[in-house]
Order: C-alpha cells, then sequence, then structure tokens
C-alpha cells in the first residue's frame, strides 16, 4: 500500500478535479478544463476563490470521500477552505485503510459511478507504471480523477518517482519550451491533434501515452514525423480496467499480463488470483492468443475529446424541442480532423429553418446537453 501512496499535494489536485466533475454533473455547471487545471492546494472554494455555496461546498468535498468509498467521513468543508485544507484532513483515513475506489465513466452526467477493488487499481498501475520506465518527467494533458488519468497520472508516475507536470494551461509556444529529453507526455487524441497542428517539434526521447478514443494512424505518423518517438496507447475502459496497450495504430493491441481471453469475454487474474469475468465495452476480434483489434462499440456510443457521447439519445433529447418533430444525430470521421456530431433536424409543419429558430436550437442543446454531445452542425431537412 506505501508505495501507492498520495501526496497531500495530489489529493489536493485530485479534489480539484473531482470538484470540477460534481458541479458538471450535479449542478450543470461546466469549468472548462484550462480552468481547472489551475486549481490546487491553495484555491479557495469558497469567496475570494471560486465562490461556490454552501451546499455546492458540501457535495464536492463529499465526492472527494466518495473516490475513495469513504462516503461515511465528513470534511467539516467550509468556505474559507482550501483543497488543500479538504487533502490535510483527509489524508489520515486514506491511510488507514483503502479497499474501493469509484469512477465515473466519461459519459453523460448522471451516470452512477462504477466499484473497483483497490487490489485491480493498483495492478493496473503496476503494468502502466512498466510502459513508463526510463522517463524522466510525465507532462499531463489530462485530469486526475478518472480511471485513467488517476492511474497515468498518479498512481503509475509514482511507482517510477517520476515528476508529474500538469501543463493544461501552457500556450503551445511555453508547451513547447517546456518539454525536454526524456520526458512522456499524457494526453488524449483530441489534444494530441492540438500538439500537432501547434507545436513544430519534439526533441529527442519523448515518448507519448494515449487513451480515451481510438488513435488513428495518421495523427501517430504525424506525431512521429514531428520527433515523437514511441507512442503507446492504452485500451481499457472505467468498467472494465486497463486491458492492453500497442505502440502502433497499425498493430494489434496486446493484452496486459492479468487478463486472458475467453470468446466474447475476457477473465481478469486478480491480486489475489481469483478470477472475474468481463464484458467489453467493444466487440474484439482476436488476432491471436493474446492480440486483438477492434471491432466498434457494443452500446452504440461513439467518442467526441474522449468523452463518451449516444447519438440516438442526443437525438432523443433534441427532438423533445417544441418546433421539432425528429432528429437523427450521427458522427463524422474525417481524416486530418476531429470527429464531430451532425443533428439532422425535422421542424413541425409550418416551422421554417429562420435563424431565429437556430438560434433556438442551438440554446435548447446549450440548456441540455453537456459540451461534448451538442452537435456542430445543424442540419434542417427539407420536407
Amino acid at each position: 500500500m506505501e508505495s501507492f501512496s498520495l501526496s497531500v499535494s495530489q489529493i489536493a489536485r485530485l479534489s480539484g478535479a473531482l470538484t470540477g466533475d460534481e458541479l458538471s454533473r450535479r449542478f450543470n455547471t461546466y469549468t472548462d478544463f484550462l480552468t481547472q487545471s489551475e486549481w490546487n492546494a491553495g484555491t479557495i472554494v469558497g469567496p475570494g476563490g471560486l465562490g461556490l455555496s454552501q451546499e455546492r461546498i458540501d457535495a464536492c468535498a463529499a465526492r472527494l470521500c466518495q473516490f475513495f468509498d469513504k462516503t461515511g467521513v465528513d470534511l467539516d468543508a467550509q468556505p474559507t477552505d482550501t483543497f488543500g485544507d479538504w487533502a490535510e484532513r483527509f489524508l489520515p483515513t486514506l491511510s488507514r485503510s483503502l479497499k474501493v475506489m469509484r469512477f465515473h465513466p466519461a459519459t453523460q452526467a448522471g451516470s452512477a459511478d462504477v466499484r473497483h477493488n483497490a487490489d485491480e487499481v493498483f495492478q493496473d498501475a503496476r503494468v502502466v507504471a512498466s510502459l513508463m520506465h526510463g522517463r524522466r518527467r510525465v507532462l499531463s494533458l489530462v485530469s486526475p480523477h478518472s480511471l485513467f488519468g488517476f492511474i497515468t497520472t498518479m498512481l503509475a508516475p509514482n511507482l517510477q518517482h517520476l515528476e508529474v507536470v500538469d501543463v493544461r494551461s501552457m500556450a503551445p509556444d511555453e508547451l513547447s519550451e517546456a518539454v525536454a529529453f526524456g520526458d512522456l507526455i499524457v494526453a488524449t487524441p483530441t489534444l494530441w491533434r492540438y500538439l500537432h497542428e501547434t507545436i513544430s517539434g519534439f526533441p529527442n526521447n519523448v515518448m507519448g501515452l494515449s487513451f480515451g478514443e481510438p488513435l488513428l494512424l495518421d495523427l501517430a505518423t504525424g506525431l512521429r514525423e514531428r520527433g515523437l518517438g514511441a507512442m503507446r496507447e492504452l485500451y481499457g475502459s472505467t468498467e472494465s480496467g486497463i486491458i492492453g496497450w500497442r505502440d502502433t495504430p497499425a498493430e494489434p493491441f496486446v493484452l496486459f499480463d492479468h487478463w486472458i481471453a475467453a470468446e466474447e469475454k475476457l477473465v481478469r487474474i486478480r491480486p489475489d488470483g481469483s478470477e472475474r469475468e468481463v464484458v467489453c465495452m467493444d466487440h474484439m476480434e482476436w488476432q491471436g492468443e493474446r492480440t486483438f483489434k477492434l471491432a466498434g462499440r457494443r452500446d452504440g456510443a461513439v467518442q467526441i475529446g474522449a468523452i463518451n457521447v449516444f447519438p440516438s439519445s442526443i437525438g432523443a433529447i433534441i427532438g423533445e424541442h417544441p418546433d421539432i418533430v425528429d432528429c437523427t444525430v450521427r458522427v463524422t470521421h474525417r481524416t486530418g480532423s476531429l470527429d464531430r456530431l451532425i443533428a439532422h433536424i425535422q421542424l413541425r409543419d409550418g416551422i421554417q429553418p429562420t435563424q431565429d429558430i437556430a438560434w433556438s436550437v442551438d440554446e435548447w442543446c446549450r440548456n441540455k446537453l453537456q459540451p461534448p454531445e451538442r452537435p456542430r452542425i445543424y442540419v434542417f431537412n427539407k420536407k
């Protein structure tokens, strides 16, 4: 357990990330990731800082306790508190015991969290840490509150005794100057595409780690042409844990050692030697006993900026607009650009697709949908 211990500053950073997620999920208040990246141990949660109400402070403090399955703990959160105060109060509880962790999947607000035995999370962290061997630092462009973010930017670097630098708030020129020989950059494919478009090159011996959505071959190739060394991609989900990895999108994924293929399912060999069956979120095409390619999601979800969204559900929500009869949402995949959602809208009889209608639909989406769920293009179908 000691090898997986967290510092006060890490718990404070985690508290900030969980606060941002809780505000979005429970209170429909979205804070961009650049702002969240600046929340640290010194950030005040009430007046003079984030300005949260007592109700929101209580909910966000409780979310930190829930993350480690310590729902009976009361942090006595006050408006004058900083995230560092929460971390210092919570650390003794965390040090005594940790058996379960709870993560929300990257999907629509309100989804139930997923419980994982702490030993299994540590097991995943060990294998990810092995992929970081030889690195000097970790530069993180992801939030630490997801399962993958927590493992790749906290637990695994701790095992390798690596400094972690949150670079989400850096401008492209700042980041370009900050990257150094031996660094590991952790980012989602959406952010990797941003780096490809804004950074002219990478120093020698810089490695990338990607997860959250498919890493396309053209992007991986383009990054290598800019000087990036190895680009390792992780596969798994919040529900299953981290399952496999690969060095290039041209190759199949390889199962980590604690997984065994079992037809349409996988079997996880837990740290105590027991086994647990897991049904993956994706269909898998097996290339060998321990290698596989992905063949589409089972649940119809698509990934926008590493967030799972459901086009059919989004279409139904847009279709509830009083001027709309029907709405179908699809995702476009274009080489060299980001995936995006397009909404095909059928208006009610007598309603014309004017600018006012377009504004009304856009406002509806802003009120009803989270940012990753909002279509980028609206197409009003002709009758």
